[in-house]
């Protein structure tokens, strides 16, 4: 396996905090790696300064970028730019600099013959060599894979501007460069958000197939487990490397922190001795050695270090207003159309307290409305939706506006005072309130322009959450929040006892928080009271079934008789191996039941046999396909 790049005595400091000190990275060809870490600790950097578009510390030694020859990048951000300038088609060409200087004077060309002026022979002579330099450069092989791409994840009319898309259309796009794109790195950063269940499965499976190398920074846990094979972690300036999938490194980070409690125990219990002892007057010590003090302030040191490094818990106190009523929204016959389009049609369904929901289905189904219709913000075309008197409703949005530059956190949350008071009377200091969402310190008094994006997400989920109510609305609550943020959020709305709905593409997320799940296509809602995991199997029905649909010969097409050409040893074969694939997919099953709660050593057992089994299931159905192909 050949070294692609290795970042030696990297640092990186911003006047508020440091991002990395002397950390060194290697990175090979054919890794597949998730980039963890707490929002602002450096994820986003850690692409740049691989891109050459951040610069690192000066330091003495001197930082070291060694890259192979032939190395290349493909970058694809959170966030698409320079929307206006382009059509879907054509914007291909904002991520390829050398294609897109040929563009721009081919289109200059082009307008030029259009309209007649200028030197005829001369135009077209500049035309004939452009179209040699895009050839050359490959440009119509991967202009033909991106509009493939396209394809494959369901956009269409190409000529429509980016700036008319959603967020759901810009991130196909940018999944579309991405998987087209012919450079050896592939960088992700959050690839799925405001993605729906169905493409996220998509774009996993693209990814599971690819024998790129790439970096992918998500928050989807689903996703990450399924498509890495090491995990970088970001922590403190310092980079932690495991290789693995994202669920055997929780595994080790839960060991690891069983070991770093007994070492804080055991350390706690000799400093107690060592304090004793230091304290006990100036003639004592008088015989004191220097080195038992230095040694004290060593210990003292290693302890402060190992409870930095101690899992921090995010505290969101989060409670529900003690409402008695039990229905909190009903509707009736529900309709919205907008023009000729009908989003969803008679509608019926009831909110009670303490229903956990989450609202699904493919982008522009009508699932935002719908939320804006149960806040009273849009009004429905027909029907009827009753709310209980004086309902009080939270909506996090995934706008998340009202964030003021120069103010600090201190300031946001305090309104003017050093307590936060919800309307249940219960009373916390800020400080300790932001605290509660990994904001240390030194940080509550910054100007908020200061922080990365990551963070302000995290600190308008704090200025959110700090008062009761009688129902919670997230749309899309996990988006640029990371990991650490997402597991407590998830504790606490598991223990939250109002009502809850969330729109949302995190499978992990949805499946441990909710209970309900409303599915809503083709203008009615699917009511699964078994939950996601209900649901999930309706969700891959509509999606195989819209494959089909693609897949579909025209209309035209005269159906073909079919007939019967399998032979007596074949037509037995045949049986068997419907057989044989039965038991091997309970072989299957069974395994992945022993997986739950088996030791990391065991696990590995597993996956051996598991993956011996689905090489074996594959070749199965391959030959019972083709034998099946002569019925």
């Amino acid at each position: 396996m050949s070294t692609l790049l290795t970042l030696q005595n990297l640092s990186l400091h911003y006047p508020h905090k440091t991002i990395f000190q002397d950390v060194t990275f290697t990175l090979n060809q054919g890794d597949k790696i998730g980039v963890l870490g707490l929002n602002g600790h450096g994820k986003s950097s850690l692409f740049k300064i691989i891109a050459g578009e951040a610069t690192p510390d000066t330091t003495v030694p001197a930082f070291i970028y060694d890259k192979s020859k032939d190395f290349t990048y493909f970058y694809v951000p959170q966030e698409l730019t320079n929307l206006e300038d382009w059509t879907i088609e054509n914007y291909f060409f904002e991520f390829h600099p050398a294609m897109k200087v040929l563009k721009l004077k081919l289109d200059k060309i082009n307008d030029k013959l259009g309209s007649g002026e200028g030197d005829f022979d001369k135009l077209i002579n500049e035309q004939g060599h452009i179209y040699e330099e895009l050839l050359k450069l490959g440009e119509d092989k991967l202009h033909a894979q991106y509009i493939s791409y396209l394809k494959y994840f369901g956009l269409e009319n190409y000529d429509r501007k980016m700036s008319s898309l959603s967020g759901g259309e810009q991130r196909k796009v940018a999944l579309s460069l991405g998987l087209s794109a012919p450079q050896e790195l592939i960088l992700w950063d959050e690839p799925t958000n405001h993605l729906d269940l169905e493409t996220i499965q998509d774009f996993e499976d693209e990814l599971q197939g690819s024998r790129k190398t790439f970096m992918i920074i998500s928050h989807d846990r689903s996703l990450l487990n399924n498509v890495v094979d090491r995990i970088i972690h970001i922590q403190r300036g310092k980079l932690r490397s495991f290789s693995g999938t994202y669920e055997a490194y929780l595994q080790f980070l839960q060991d690891d922190q069983k070991r770093r409690e007994k070492e804080l125990d055991k350390l706690t219990n000799i400093q107690r001795r060592e304090t004793a002892w230091i304290s006990r007057g100036a003639k004592a010590r008088r015989t004191k050695s220097k080195k038992r003090i230095e040694d004290y302030g060593s210990l003292s040191k290693t302890i402060t270090d190992l409870k930095a490094q101690a899992h921090k818990s995010v505290s969101l106190d989060l409670k529900s207003s003690g409402r008695k009523s039990k229905i909190l929204i009903a509707a009736e016959d529900l309709t919205l159309k907008f023009g000729e389009r009908t989003l969803f049609d008679k509608l019926n369904f009831s909110i009670a307290k303490g229903d956990k929901i989450a609202l699904l289905g493919r982008n522009g189904v009508g699932k935002s409305s719908l939320l804006k219709i149960l806040l009273g913000e849009l009004e429905q075309t027909s029907g009827t939706v009753k709310r209980l008197d004086n309902l009080d409703s939270g909506y996090f949005s995934q706008k998340r506006e009202g964030l003021k530059d120069e103010e600090t956190p201190w300031q946001m949350i305090g309104e003017g005072i050093d307590y936060v008071i919800s309307n249940t009377g219960d009373k916390r200091h800020v400080a300790s309130y932001l605290e509660g969402f990994l904001f240390s310190s030194d940080e509550i008094k910054r100007p908020i322009h200061t922080f990365s994006g990551g963070e302000k997400n995290r600190l308008q989920l704090a200025q959110f959450m700090k008062h009761a109510r009688d129902i919670w609305i997230f749309d899309e609550p996990t988006n640029d929040l990371d990991l650490e943020t997402i597991g407590i959020l998830e504790d606490e709305l598991r223990a939250y006892e109002g009502a809850l709905i969330v729109v949302g593409h995190d499978r992990s997320f949805i499946e441990n928080v909710t209970d309900k799940c409303w599915v809503l296509h083709e203008g009615k809602m699917e009511n699964f009271e078994a939950g996601f995991s209900h649901a999930e199997m309706f969700l891959e029905a509509i999606h195989l079934e819209e494959q089909l649909k693609k897949k579909a010969p025209p209309a035209e097409v005269k159906k073909v008789v079919s007939v019967d050409k399998m032979s007596n040893k074949e037509r037995n074969r045949y049986n068997e191996l419907e057989k044989e694939i039965e038991k091997t997919e309970e072989k299957i099953a069974a395994i992945k039941g022993e997986m739950n709660g088996a030791s990391f050593t065991k696990l590995a057992e597993l996956q051996s046999k598991l993956d011996v089994l689905d090489t074996k299931l594959e070749s199965f159905v391959n030959e019972w396909a083709t034998l099946g192909a002569k019925l």
